[in-house]
């Protein structure tokens, strides 16, 4: 045989693998649904050769190629994974009509592949100890079944779940503590940068919710207080900090403190009589220089870190009963849910937290909009709205996300 002949010996031979992939992956579809040799309505699972379903073999002009390739699909057929109709109008054995699955398993045995089905039982064994922690394990495998990607995971990546919750496990006994994200990592899985790879499976694992709208990965770590360097609480305000040992008056225009030293707070009498927490650094120093002085302003820096909000609550603790409590941010599902972790702060203290400059139709015509709110966004805002009480801002939502440095700052009345 000529280097030509086995060329065109491996086309056909080719073609034929490509049909019974074809077919397996229908049986794995099928197999999400029912017996993996049938579909939901106990249909055979077929791949007709057809114009239609597979035209690559009408292609096959020279009789020595489709005659390879009928023979590469009865070695299948021989196997005991496949049947092959063949159409008696084309001769002995000449044209393939039809192949239909007989058994998956000798299929993809006879392709040597894993079949999605197995994978997917292996992934749910390795699961089973975690399922009942984290349900939206769960959502994962049936996604998988059906050959679907969660979070960027294809099926049987369950390396990046159970690395995901090891994360977990490791930030939830540290309190109000930062940690510093790469020297996590590193110590988990000697990758500094694996825990920044796999933040998609750890945002769907905090939400509880693989099909809710993704967060930013930097309000994710945020929220876990996994930090790549301390942040830094900044405060404008009539305030006495205990700062470690010692007594800081937060003067003019503000004052920034490490978090985690922070002791107690003293505020001078009738000073503190409104608290206002800022989601954006322009805005904060905007609002810090025209603080009227009765006022307290504190950046939240994006998401809240827990030593943010152990630091916030020592403030809510000095605060007069009377005090009203802010918090302006986006007009955005991000923006919503760095208020709905503020105001959780605020009920863990006995008090609520109201909106400010988070009305969609108090925005002047003419401000700049970042972009459209997507169906899903917009559900959940009106959700977090529903849950704190925030009936002025749900109502006012519109079509389209506002960001906080669009707007011109102005005080709570």
């Amino acid at each position: 045989m000529t280097e030509d002949d086995d060329k065109k010996a491996g086309h056909g031979a080719a073609l034929a693998r490509k049909a019974l992939e074809r077919l397996l992956a229908r049986a794995e579809n099928a197999a999400s649904k029912g017996p993996a040799q049938t579909d939901r309505a106990g249909r055979s699972v077929t791949l007709p050769l057809s114009e239609k379903s597979f035209p690559e073999y009408l292609r096959l002009h020279r009789h020595a190629d489709k005659a390879v390739c009928n023979a590469n699909l009865q070695l299948a057929e021989r196997d005991g994974a496949i049947s092959i109709e063949w159409d008696s109008r084309a001769g002995e054995r000449a044209h393939v009509q039809r192949i239909v699955l007989c058994d998956g398993a000798r299929l993809a045995e006879h392709l040597g592949i894993e079949p999605r089905w197995d994978v997917v039982a292996q992934a749910e064994r390795q699961f089973e100890l975690h399922v009942t922690e984290h349900p939206v394990l769960t959502h994962v495998l049936e996604a998988w079944r059906k050959g679907n990607l969660v979070r960027g995971t294809r099926p049987g990546d369950v390396a990046s779940w159970l690395d995901a919750i090891r994360v977990m496990e490791s930030c939830a006994p540290r309190g109000g503590d930062d940690i510093a994200i790469r020297r996590l990592s590193a110590s988990l899985f000697r990758d500094s940068k694996r825990i920044e790879a796999i933040w998609p499976a750890l945002d769907a694992l905090v939400q509880g919710d693989a099909t809710m709208v993704q967060s930013e990965m930097e309000d994710l770590f945020s929220e876990l207080g996994l930090v790549k360097f301390p942040p830094t609480l900044l405060v404008a305000g009539n305030a006495a900090v205990m700062y470690g040992n010692e007594t800081v008056r937060a003067s003019r225009p503000y004052v920034g403190f490490a978090p985690s030293v922070l002791r107690s707070v003293q505020i001078d009498p009738g000073f503190g009589q409104r608290l206002l927490t800022v989601e954006n650094l322009t805005t904060f120093h905007e609002m810090a220089g025209q603080r009227p002085d009765d006022a307290i302003v504190i950046y939240t820096g994006g998401m809240p870190s827990p030593s943010w909000k152990r630091a916030y609550a020592v403030f809510l603790k000095a605060l007069a009963p009377t005090a009203t409590l802010h918090h302006w941010g986006d007009i955005d599902l991000g923006g919503f849910r760095i208020a709905s972790h503020i105001a959780k702060c605020c009920e863990q203290e006995g008090r609520s937290l109201r909106l400010h400059g988070m009305r969609a139709d108090a925005v002047l015509p003419g401000t700049v909009t970042q972009r459209e709110l997507a169906p899903s966004a917009r559900r959940e805002i009106l959700r977090v709205c529903e849950r704190w009480g925030w009936g002025e801002e749900a109502a006012a939502l519109g079509a389209l996300a506002v960001e906080q440095e669009a707007m011109e700052p102005c005080w709570p009345e």
